[in-house]
């Protein structure tokens, strides 16, 4: 099955764009998981409004932040309880996706044999990442020495996600990274997978919104490329592994 990870931190503006996406795929066999990570907008009842009507929306709502990485792992896992073979999709509260055969495109390329995909963004055009973040990773390089290319649309295969290390997703306080998912999540993923594994997304299927509230515009991205610059940076890279290896391990984040 597609499960749909969707962390939310007052998207009030932009979770109904973000829920139609979803529920507009030919691809119906879905569930989306709405993590609301303690908003002080009206992110959730506009949220509840569609949960109502469709029992594929799942709500859970934190009572303070907890941040990304943590909502992505042990509170994604306790609520939607995937199986390995689960494909994990990223469609984060304030982002949509753009067509309506995205979903079936992501199964057929996992059909394929595939365990991770990333690449497919479009954003408004007065932002701007480094040009190597558009690009297909360079596997002759580590993951962990070249620009940051594991951009959306991200999914993976749950057995992929459940091999990441309790220690290596929490800072050098045992805190769980707030910021840096991306970062904190894929690059072990898709060093596990390895090259063969992972599918670069050429076409534009994911919108990725900038706004004030969003982390690439606001106080906390200093904070976050501090982590991915002195800490997550420096962590030891994992191994490419087989998946009867990966299937026949228990994760263990607490």
């Amino acid at each position: 099955m597609i499960k749909i990870i969707t962390t939310c931190y007052n998207c009030e503006s932009y979770i109904s764009s973000c829920i139609k996406s979803l529920q507009m795929q030919e691809e119906q066999n879905w569930e989306m998981y709405i993590m609301d990570d303690a908003s002080t907008d009206s992110s959730v009842n506009v949220a509840r409004e569609f949960a109502k009507k469709d029992s594929r929306i799942i709500i859970t709502q934190n009572k303070e932040n907890k941040g990304a990485v943590f909502n992505k792992t042990i509170n994604f896992v306790s609520v939607a309880k995937p199986d390995d073979e689960d494909i994990i999709v990223t469609v984060d509260g304030d982002d949509y996706l753009k067509h309506s055969k995205t979903l079936s495109y992501l199964k057929t390329i996992y059909s394929k044999g595939y365990w991770l995909t990333y690449g497919g963004i479009d954003h408004a055009q007065h932002m701007k990442h480094p040009k190597e973040f558009y690009t297909e990773v360079d596997w002759s390089l580590s993951l962990r020495n070249q620009t940051f290319c594991l951009s959306h649309l991200r999914s993976h295969k749950f057995f992929l996600l459940k091999n990441i290390k309790t220690v290596d997703l929490k800072d050098k306080q045992k805190n769980f990274f707030k910021y840096g998912e991306d970062v904190t999540l894929f690059v072990p993923m898709a060093e596990m997978a390895g090259k063969n594994r992972c599918f670069h997304i050429k076409d534009k299927l994911y919108y990725y919104r900038f706004h004030k509230d969003n982390v690439h515009e606001c106080s906390k991205d200093k904070e976050r490329q501090k982590q991915i610059q002195e800490d997550l940076s420096f962590r030891v890279p994992y191994k490419k592994m087989k998946k009867k290896d990966l299937i026949n391990t228990k994760y263990n984040w607490l």
